[in-house]
């Protein structure tokens, strides 16, 4: 009895070492890690993600791609021992947690995800699906009192209207809502789509450890949508004092170089202050425009009582090819 009460503390303590050495992932600098999701991608929280690099399959339009991730370690990081928290979120609400490891080859080079490894369980059996928003879960939402009325009528806030309805159901995000209540039509586009995945790559500007990142440029109906990110990785908040927008001409820093404000249509959740350590995903949404090849998009955004400011130039290339919505 003793013999096989020994053989199986011995089993137990195998099983967990090995569920030890699951929770740590590789990660190096010539060889990628890749990580097989059991469902669509949705974001992650990475906590140096300007050294565990995240990547994805490109020119594949499979099911299958989208249930994979690539990282490798930043090639130009100085550090020769390095780790941090990585956390990735599926589309079906479920998270896993893992700590990213560099080392200089790592022994298996694909993971393979599983459900039995999800670390939020309690959290998705209090969740509710999107389905069962109703209209109190978007009146609640504090990005209200800060949406901006459309081009025209400069400092007049926009009435949220009480959601449209057809038979006393709410409408769903169609074509039909669109006509009958623009604005509400894109304040439901932005709600469901502002923690999208970035899929423009490292497009930011940044202040000592204050960045601005422009996450994506979508297209719908006649609007064009931006998506940022506002990312405080210093200890002292970040309080904005305001974010403008305007059209620039660059002549090669040429004194005819001119800016002209160029005012969005909605505004959606755009942060009055970001704590340190933290970050926000806000939506910017403007009439449809393009840009010719000497002209770009400016983003100034500029901090109260202090001067960490930042300025984004976004190119024409990436504001005249957006991508379109997921359906």
């Amino acid at each position: 009895m003793k013999i096989k009460a020994v053989l199986t503390i011995i089993g137990l303590l195998g099983s967990l070492s090995v569920m030890a050495k699951m929770d740590t992932i590789p990660v190096s600098r010539n060889y990628k890690t890749i990580l097989v999701l059991p469902a669509p991608y949705d974001f992650s929280i990475n906590g140096k993600e300007l050294n565990f690099l995240e990547s994805f399959p490109t020119k594949s339009a499979s099911a299958t791609s989208e249930r994979i991730v690539l990282l490798i370690y930043n090639d130009v990081a100085p550090d020769t021992s390095d780790f941090t928290n990585y956390t990735i979120y599926t589309r079906d609400g479920r998270a896993y947690d893992f700590i990213l490891e560099l080392v200089d080859i790592p022994a298996k080079k694909r993971w393979t995800i599983t459900t039995d490894m999800v670390d939020n369980l309690e959290e998705l059996s209090h969740k509710k699906s999107v389905t069962e928003l109703n209209e109190s879960d978007f009146a609640s939402s504090p990005d209200i009192k800060d949406t901006m009325a459309p081009s025209g009528t400069v400092g007049e806030k926009l009435e949220i209207k009480p959601e449209k309805e057809i038979d006393r159901e709410p409408l769903p995000l169609t074509q039909e809502l669109y006509v009958l209540d623009r604005m509400e039509y894109i304040r439901r586009r932005c709600y469901y789509n502002q923690f999208n995945k970035g899929k423009i790559i490292r497009y930011f500007s940044k202040y000592d450890d204050v960045f601005l990142w422009l996450e994506n440029v979508y297209y719908e109906n006649n609007e064009i949508y931006l998506q940022f990110r506002l990312e405080n990785k210093e200890h002292i908040d970040y309080d904005v004092n305001f974010i403008k927008f305007s059209i620039a001409t660059n002549y090669k820093n040429s004194s005819s170089n001119v800016k002209t404000e160029h005012k969005p249509l909605f505004r959606y959740k755009v942060p009055k202050k970001v704590e340190g350590n933290s970050e926000n995903y806000f939506m910017v949404v403007f009439d449809k425009f393009t840009l010719d090849r000497r002209k770009s998009l400016m983003v100034d955004l500029d901090e109260e009582k202090g001067n960490r400011n930042l300025s984004l130039d976004i190119d024409q290339l990436v504001i005249n090819n957006p991508s379109g919505f997921k359906l």
